[in-house]
C-alpha cells in the first residue's frame, strides 16, 4: 500500500495558550522528508485494527460541507478550515488542554481517492542550541514544547473519508468528564454512526470462544488454537469478520456450542460481519502457553501446535496427561 499525499494544510491547535493557528496556504511539499513523515504516519494509521468504520449521519452538517467539497461547490481548504476550528472550539469545551497538530490532507491509495484528518498531540522533548559569543561556542539543551511525534493511538486522531464511497474510518480514543463520555470526531465534529472496530470485535470473539469452550468442556488445548488459526487468516486475508463462519469452522464437530457461540456474540452487540481491510494489520497471538498442575510452562508456536509430527499430547492409563516434543535438533538454556 502506497499513501499519495496530494495537498494537506496544517493547522495549529494550541488550548493551552488559547491560540488557534489557521493556514492559508498548504504544506510546502519541497521541506525535505515533510510528506514522507505524513504518508509514513498516515499509513501506520490505516492499518490501525482499531478504527471504526463510520457513515455521516443524514443531518451531519460536515456530510453536508463534504458533499460540496465532493461536488466542487467549495474549494478543500473551506472544508478543512471548517473541520479544525470545530476541532478547536471542541477541546476547548471538554478542556482538553493540549497543544496539537492537525493536518487535513487531500490523498490517494491504489487509485481511490481519501480525504484525511491526522490530528498529533505535540510532546515536551529536549532539543541541542549552540550558542556562539565572544567567548566561543557553546552546546547547550533546551526544552521544546511542540515536538511532533509518530502517530500512536495515545499521541494520534485520526479519519479517513472515502471521496467516491462516503465511507469513513475513525480511530479515536475516548474523551471523558463528570457528566459526558463521547468521541468527539464521531459524535460531534463528523457526526457519524461508527460500527465495531476488527480489534474489538476480536477482543470478544475471543472472550467468548473461551467461555464456550469451557462451558461446554471443550478440549481447551486442541480449540483455542483452532480459534486464533482462524482469526489469524480472516484478517490476513482482508475478509471481512464474519462470526457464524468462524463459529461453523471451529466448533463444527459440536452444533450446540457454535449455536451456543453466534447467540453469545449477538449478546455481545455483533450481529453482522464485521468490517475489515487489506489494510489492517494487528498483533495475533503466535504461540500457545500451557501450564500444568505441577508448575511446568511450555510456550509452543501455534504452527506446530496442532502437528502430532512435533507436539502430541497423550492420555495417559491413570486418567492423567503427558506432553510428548518430537524432532528436536538441539536443546539451549535460556
Amino acid at each position: 500500500m502506497a499513501v499519495n499525499v496530494k495537498s494537506c494544510y496544517l493547522y495549529l491547535l494550541d488550548n493551552v495558550h488559547q491560540m488557534f493557528m489557521p493556514t492559508e496556504r498548504p504544506l510546502d511539499e519541497t521541506v525535505d522528508g515533510a510528506y514522507h513523515f505524513l504518508e509514513k504516519n498516515i499509513e501506520k494509521c490505516m492499518k490501525n485494527a482499531a478504527g471504526r468504520p463510520a457513515v455521516f449521519k443524514e443531518d451531519s452538517e460536515a456530510r453536508k460541507l463534504f458533499l460540496e467539497y465532493r461536488n466542487r461547490t467549495i474549494p478543500f481548504i473551506d472544508f478543512a478550515n471548517a473541520i479544525a476550528t470545530k476541532r478547536y472550539d471542541w477541546k476547548d469545551r471538554y478542556e482538553i488542554f493540549t497543544a496539537s497538530d492537525l493536518f487535513l490532507c487531500e490523498i490517494e491509495v491504489s487509485e481511490v481517492e481519501y480525504v484525511i484528518g491526522l490530528e498529533l498531540t505535540c510532546k515536551e522533548g529536549m532539543v541541542h542550541h549552540v550558542n556562539q559569543s565572544e567567548t566561543g561556542i557553546q552546546n547547550n539543551l533546551i526544552v521544546h514544547q511542540s515536538i511532533i511525534p509518530a502517530a500512536s493511538l495515545k499521541s494520534a486522531n485520526f479519519f479517513m473519508i472515502d471521496l467516491d464511497k462516503m465511507t469513513l474510518t475513525i480511530l479515536e480514543n475516548m474523551t471523558s468528564t463528570e457528566d459526558d463520555d463521547t468521541h468527539l470526531y464521531a459524535d460531534k465534529i463528523l457526526e457519524c454512526k461508527t460500527e465495531i472496530s476488527v480489534k474489538e470485535a476480536v477482543k470478544k470473539a475471543r472472550y467468548v470462544a473461551e467461555e464456550i469452550i469451557e462451558h461446554h468442556e471443550l478440549d481447551k488445548l486442541e480449540m483455542v488454537p483452532a480459534f486464533e488459526r482462524v482469526i489469524k487468516e480472516t484478517i490476513n486475508e482482508g475478509k471481512d469478520i464474519d462470526m457464524k463462519e468462524i463459529a461453523e469452522e471451529v466448533f463444527y464437530q459440536t452444533p450446540e456450542a457454535k449455536l451456543a457461540y453466534v447467540s453469545e456474540i449477538e449478546n455481545q452487540g455483533i450481529e453482522k460481519p464485521v468490517q475489515n481491510s487489506n489494510w489492517v494489520k494487528m498483533p495475533l497471538k503466535k504461540t500457545q502457553k500451557i501450564k500444568t498442575d505441577t508448575g511446568i510452562e511450555i510456550t509452543i508456536p501455534l504452527d506446530y501446535y496442532n502437528n502430532k509430527d512435533y507436539i502430541e499430547v497423550i492420555n495417559m492409563p491413570d486418567g492423567r496427561l503427558a506432553i510428548q516434543i518430537k524432532n528436536i535438533g538441539n536443546i539451549e538454556n535460556k
